[in-house]
């Protein structure tokens, strides 16, 4: 878990309290500068990711953000549908080594997502979520081969993922860099959205078990 989730509840929610307030502030002003000049709507693609830095922690203490591992989390997570998303921005700040650049923070990564993947399965056999439950996430993070082995369906992303996704692309885009280890800009025709259900999840644990002892195992 990123570290400072490790520290004492008074010292993250004081901090996080002062960033959302600090998020406040940046849209007050934005939308004071909107009255002025229209353009500036047109910081939306800036600000947003900043704004989406600002409030991970906030997010994470009032429970809007489960996390499942360390770069894997569940947004509003309800009984019905787990709407998987990758670590942020903050989450990154503390996790991202330069050492682990490139091909060695791809298999980090993935280490991670199949840890939350697990940590989902381990939630099913312990009856905490039903096997009903549907499970799906957009991202640039895994190729449709690894998808479908893993039991996941490919399906379009829609308007409004991909608008999210939009405004977000400064964020994508550093992100997807370091993974890359080189500067790469993000294709939007890339985005893939996979669905699966807690029952199909549950029959890939040996899959998910064994793919992730292989990405260990070359990473030593």
């Amino acid at each position: 878990m990123n570290r400072f989730y490790e520290q004492k509840k008074f010292f993250q929610w004081t901090v996080a309290l002062i960033m959302l307030l600090v998020v406040g502030i940046i849209f007050y002003y934005w939308l004071e500068l909107i009255q002025i000049n229209l353009l500036a709507i047109l910081l939306l693609f800036l600000i947003t990711p900043v704004a989406q830095f600002l409030i991970s922690p906030i997010m994470k203490l009032t429970g809007a953000y489960k996390y499942l591992s360390p770069m894997l989390l569940v947004y509003s997570p309800s009984t019905s549908k787990y709407d998987l998303h990758n670590g942020t921005s903050f989450d990154y700040l503390f996790f991202f080594k330069r050492k682990s650049k490139g091909s060695a923070w791809q298999s980090k990564l993935l280490i991670y997502y199949l840890d939350g993947l697990l940590e989902v399965i381990n939630e099913l056999e312990n009856n905490v979520i039903p096997e009903t439950i549907e499970i799906r996430g957009s991202s640039y993070f895994f190729s449709e081969r690894t998808a479908q082995r893993l039991g996941f369906e490919i399906q379009e992303t829609g308007f409004s993922e991909k608008f999210n996704i939009i405004i977000n692309y400064l964020d994508l885009f550093w992100m997807y860099s370091l993974s890359k280890g080189k500067i790469h800009f993000p294709k939007l025709k890339d985005i893939k959205t996979a669905t699966t259900t807690g029952q199909r999840l549950k029959e890939k644990k040996p899959e998910l078990l064994k793919l992730r002892t292989y990405l260990i195992n070359r990473s030593l």
